[in-house]
Formats: structure tokens, sequence, C-alpha cells
């Protein structure tokens, strides 16, 4: 089987980077240079795709929402607190996926905003599609209809995710679950990432992934991970 490598960034907004952010974690402003850094050391021809995952929140549903009797609104659609806080001018096979949820895995059903804005609407029905553009995309995919297609066919072993982003113990976690429960082998850029309540080693030691480790699941440096696909 083909062997297909996805690198996933999550989460890597002013919302969350920031010092001004609505739910800034502390510490993740210390993120933004060396993940600047990653990509722009990184050979174009290691990753497959670079899917950029934006935490997406609308006001006009978010109190209706499990996540805010946990934390104020954050990422808005259309403010600066969605914005990337990183630099991704450099980075080849670039595709984005909205959502409003913790987990990227999340299956919507029809979504239904209750507002009068056309744009706002019609990213909302945008929500766990694959795009090539957050703000004007041109192409637009079902997120499981993209993967089957991208992975000819299903997800496996051939399959590699290397991820980075915020948070550790949050969205971080609900990515790597779901591609681990697809079979996928996942490797987590630990200094790359920043947890509200636990960071990523504190994580992977949690008893529900010892059956993933070390075999399709583990935590190494950027500078590590550089050094291994240069010697590959």
């Amino acid at each position: 089987m083909n062997r297909v490598s996805i690198l996933q960034i999550g989460d890597m907004q002013n919302g969350f980077i920031q010092e001004d952010g609505n739910l800034y974690v502390p510490g993740a402003e210390n993120l933004i240079d060396p993940a600047n850094d990653f990509l722009r050391q990184v050979s174009e021809d290691v990753f497959d795709l670079i899917l950029i995952v934006l935490d997406t929140h609308f006001r006009e549903e978010y109190y209706e929402t499990q996540e805010s009797r946990q934390f104020p609104i954050h990422c808005e659609y259309g403010t600066r607190d969605w914005e990337l806080a990183i630099d991704l001018k450099a980075a080849p096979n670039i595709r984005y996926m909205m959502k409003n949820n913790f987990s990227m895995w999340t299956n919507p059903g029809r979504l239904a905003l209750q507002c009068t804005d056309p744009a706002k609407k019609r990213v909302y029905n945008n929500l766990f599609h694959i795009l090539d553009d957050p703000h004007t995309p041109s192409e637009c995919i079902p997120r499981d209809e993209f993967l089957k297609t991208f992975t000819s066919g299903s997800l496996a072993a051939d399959v590699e995710v290397t991820l980075f982003g915020v948070a550790s113990d949050y969205c971080n976690r609900y990515s790597m679950e779901g591609w681990l429960s697809r079979g996928a082998r996942v490797t987590i850029l630990q200094d790359l990432t920043k947890g509200i309540e636990k960071e990523t080693p504190l994580v992977l030691a949690e008893d529900q992934y010892r059956c993933y480790r070390p075999e399709r699941l583990r935590a190494v440096e950027s500078a590590q991970y550089l050094r291994e696909v240069a010697d590959t």
C-alpha cells in the first residue's frame, strides 16, 4: 500500500495563541516562532497534505452549546480571534477544515444557523468540509468523502498523521483519537503543542492510550522529527 503522510495543524488561531485572545492558552504565544520555523524547514515533499483545522464559532448559537458552559465565546468567525497566528506562505498542499465543536470528527447532520447574513450562513454550511480557502472557498468537499478519496478508499495503517497545535487536552486529543480509530499512525510534535490543563506527555500517558503506544502513537520534539524525515 502507498504511504500517505498528513500534517494536521490544529487551532493555531489568535483566540488561543495571542495574549489578548478570548480563550488564551497561557504560554501558547511561544509556539508561533517554532511552528513557523518548522514549516520553513520541513521539505515540501514530506507531507501529501497539510490540513489546517480552524475552531469556528458563531454568536447566534454559541451560548446554546455545551462548550459555552466551560469557555467564553472564542474564534468567532469573521473576527481577528478566528484568524491564524502562524505563517503558511511557504507551506504546500494546504486544505482547511472549520469546526464548531471540540472534535473535528463530529457528524453535524443538517445544519441551520439562525441569522440573516448569507455569507455567514454559507460558512456555517461549510463546517466539517475540506476547503481550499476558508474565506472564499472554490472547493468544498465533505470531510469523510475527501479523506476516503485522498487515502484511496479507506484509512488504514499506511496513513501517517503528524499533529501539532492547541489544545493538547481538548481538540488535539479528539483529533488524535479519531485518527487512531480510523487506523492511522499518529505522531505529535510535543514542543509545538500547549495544553489548558494537561500537556501532551501527560495526555499520552493515560491508560486508554497504552494499547497504541509506541507502534501507532508517539510524541517527539519537532527537531527530532525533522532529523528523521531528513534521513528517509
